[in-house]
């Protein structure tokens, strides 16, 4: 097949090679590999659509991945999970009907947008964004957001507060069970992200930040900062967790709970969600950056599957992903 070189001004034979491409989106500055086409005859570039087209979707692809922006996957996991169409979601966001159904045909959305459309992996924002402007909907389409987010929220889910203090209540100084603000934080992120995995719904809802040791709850933080390790605290589970989330628990303590807290800082810096949310940040630069909660249940949830874990004993299998920080041959 022939295309048209502007150089020769004819139509000639080209050979497509893979090559490093540097771009700059909206002020970022993005590196993908991609493919270009040059004549046989002068050696100089000539332009075809089809690969043009491809690797302007590489490029949009790399600048999500960079600024954070949300995928089209992610956009579809929401339209699912909430049993919702693309044209309802965007009437209920005020935003205009076709918004969404571009993004999902490959638009980049602004990062004002992509964060809101985040935020709605979060069951209980999306039920204070229904609750704020279902009167615009349809009673058939009503029903179905409903059923979608009663469904979602029948796990009972609790405060992360409870989920310190049943860590806390493990605390025992004496006993040599030290537990620092720092350790307490990757031991409530490794409880969440296993609680999503075995039961595909979080254990709290107040979300989790990509700050510089890890990830954070900044409510957490706030409240134990000022410690350098914590207190054991009096605390019955029973009354605020069911029997498996106390299994669960009981397990995340064991397994993660003899590491001291900076192995377990490490461990989360290898961890998905919390690169994914750091991307673009300096090694030492603050953030706030959210981390979606569906990052951390897809990352988690894949560990399951490949290491086989079947049930919450099995999680200790996971630790072979940092043999590297662990020193494990």
């Amino acid at each position: 097949m022939k295309r048209y070189c502007y150089y020769c001004d004819e139509d000639v034979e080209y050979t497509v090679r893979e090559e490093e491409i540097s771009d700059n989106i909206r002020g970022i500055e993005i590196n993908f590999i991609g493919q270009i086409a040059y004549c046989n005859k002068c050696g100089n570039e000539i332009y075809i659509p089809e690969l043009d087209d491809e690797n302007i979707k590489k490029a949009n692809a790399e600048y999500r991945k960079k600024a954070g922006i949300i995928t089209t996957e992610e956009i579809e996991n929401i339209l699912t999970t909430y049993d919702i169409s693309a044209k309802t979601l965007a009437k209920l966001l005020g935003w205009g009907e076709a918004t969404i159904e571009r993004y999902l045909k490959g638009i980049t959305p602004l990062k004002l947008y992509s964060d809101e459309l985040k935020k709605l992996q979060n069951p209980v924002y999306m039920k204070k964004l229904y609750e704020s402007n279902k009167d615009c909907l349809g009673n058939q389409v009503r029903k179905k957001i409903e059923a979608a987010l009663e469904k979602i929220c029948s796990k009972k889910t609790v405060s992360v507060f409870d989920v310190a203090k049943y860590f806390l209540s493990k605390a025992d100084v004496k006993e040599g069970s030290i537990l620092t603000p720092l350790k307490l934080q990757k031991l409530i992120y490794y409880a969440q992200g296993w609680h999503l995995a075995f039961f595909g719904k979080p254990l709290f809802v107040t979300p989790l930040e990509a700050w510089v040791h890890g990830p954070v709850s900044p409510e957490i933080w706030y409240k134990y900062q000022n410690y350098d390790y914590l207190a054991k605290e009096d605390f019955d589970p029973s009354k605020v967790f069911d029997i498996e989330q106390i299994q669960l628990l009981n397990e995340i303590y064991n397994i993660y709970g003899m590491f001291d807290a900076w192995v377990l800082r490490d461990m989360t810096h290898k961890d998905k969600p919390w690169r994914e949310a750091r991307r673009g940040y300096e090694e030492n630069e603050p953030s706030s950056e959210v981390i979606p909660q569906e990052s951390i249940r897809k990352y988690f949830e894949n560990l399951k599957e490949t290491l086989d874990i079947r049930d919450f004993k099995d999680i200790r299998k996971s630790l072979m992903i940092y043999r590297d920080i662990l020193g494990i041959s």
